[in-house]
């Protein structure tokens, strides 16, 4: 009997020991979120990454990867059952909307500050919530002014600065066959350029304590302004999505958009005759200033993750230097660094596909998120998500509402979003 017992207690130490082993074995994989990007190659670096960084750490490290369109809801959902990756990719306002299932990441920010220099101040508006950094700034797309030379040149017009010299160029671009092309519709690149030009005007949509000011006579002028210019673009600028703006440069007619570089990477590559023609300008300044805005990227480690000193480690291992300068050059600078000092970057190889590129690091110090200066968190991202800035323009430029009615219309849908 005695015997019996013993065995008995060895099996259960036995099997008590494995469990640990496989709790360990279990908490050894690190699982990502993260979206398609528009430059394969930068996802493959970032996977050959995780494999080098797993042989390292003796873990396994999975990347889930969720096409754009899709992104949004499968994040939402993680958030909405407390379970998921443990770390996962936050764009714009989603570190502020999310910070309460996310750890502070303070100690990462600093080693990237240490080896690259000081972030843009754009990066602490999307990251660092109430004292702390809740996500790492990873990178942003530049969105400037992309051009075709050769019709600038036809119609006898310079690149615009300003956005009077752009209306004046729409039309002579226009009377030539061919028109500017910048979309007032449910897209990304919808909202930036439109909150660009609200920006640039003066006109601020939410204040910095998060009181609804689009009602203003700055609103007017940008929403007059975008009138008169939209005469001179394709009808359809009502009904691009995210590709609006590439299709309209590569398909040969149109001659100025605000995009982010996969246009110009994707002229490279299939259309050298476009290519070849390509400028790049700082996009337009108004009557206040310059202003730019588009995507940013950042990653957050999750509070329900059980490798959360894993996941550190993993994003210290991504901004190491030769790792971080290689998932830039394999994006084809498509992934811009945050970084007010650019000079560890400019020696990249990938920046050889550019013209003007020095215009790409100079959008930089025009950068702040699309609401800026707005509050950060959930009504933030809410504002933009609704597209309610495009609805007004478009409400206006078609005739559907007189413009005090549309900005009425904005004013009461944004009061609804920023109440408090």
């Amino acid at each position: 009997m005695k015997k019996v017992k013993k065995l008995f207690y060895i099996v259960i130490v036995g099997l008590f020991l494995l469990s640990l082993v496989f709790a360990q074995q279990q908490s050894k994989l690190l699982t990502i979120l993260t979206w398609a990007n528009f430059v394969p190659e930068a996802d493959q670096y970032l996977a050959k990454l995780a494999e080098e960084f797993g042989k390292k750490y003796n873990a396994q490290v999975r990347i889930d990867i969720v096409s754009l369109n899709d992104f949004s809801a499968k994040l939402a959902a993680e958030i909405q059952s407390n379970s998921g990756h443990d770390i996962i990719l936050l764009m714009n306002y989603s570190t502020a909307l999310y910070k309460n299932y996310l750890i502070p990441v303070n100690d990462v920010v600093s080693r990237a500050q240490i080896i690259y220099g000081p972030y843009v101040s754009a990066a602490k508006e999307a990251g660092f919530i109430d004292g702390s950094w809740y996500s790492v700034p990873c990178y942003y797309t530049p969105a400037p002014g992309v051009y075709r030379k050769d019709y600038f040149a036809q119609a006898g017009v310079n690149p615009p600065d300003t956005y009077d010299e752009l209306l004046k160029v729409a039309e002579k671009l226009y009377k030539i066959g061919h028109p500017i092309g910048l979309p007032i519709s449910h897209c990304g690149d919808s909202n930036d350029w439109l909150f660009m030009v609200l920006n640039s005007f003066g006109a601020k949509a939410i204040d910095s304590k998060g009181n609804v000011t689009i009602n203003s006579p700055q609103t007017r002028k940008a929403m007059e302004y975008v009138k008169e210019l939209a005469k001179y673009m394709p009808p359809d600028i009502f009904a691009w999505d995210g590709s609006g703006n590439n299709k309209w440069i590569l398909s040969g007619v149109g001659s100025y958009i605000i995009n982010s570089m996969s246009v110009v990477a994707a002229a490279k590559s299939d259309f050298p005759d476009i290519y070849k023609n390509i400028g790049l300008v700082l996009p337009p300044k108004g009557p206040v200033g310059r202003f730019a805005t588009t995507s940013m990227y950042s990653y957050g480690i999750t509070k329900w993750s059980k490798n959360q000193t894993l996941a550190k480690q993993f994003l210290r291992f991504l901004l190491e230097e030769n790792n971080f300068k290689g998932w830039v050059e394999a994006s084809k600078g498509y992934n811009m660094p945050l970084f007010s000092n650019m000079a560890k970057f400019k020696t990249l190889q990938c920046w050889g596909i550019y013209p003007d590129v020095e215009v790409l690091f100079n959008v930089g110090k025009f950068y702040h998120l699309p609401l800026w200066p707005a509050p950060p968190g959930g009504p933030a991202q809410l504002t933009y998500d609704s597209y309610i800035i495009p609805d007004m323009f478009a409400n206006y430029i078609t005739g559907k509402m007189s413009i005090d009615e549309a900005i009425k219309w904005a004013e009461q849908q944004l009061i609804q979003i920023w109440k408090k």
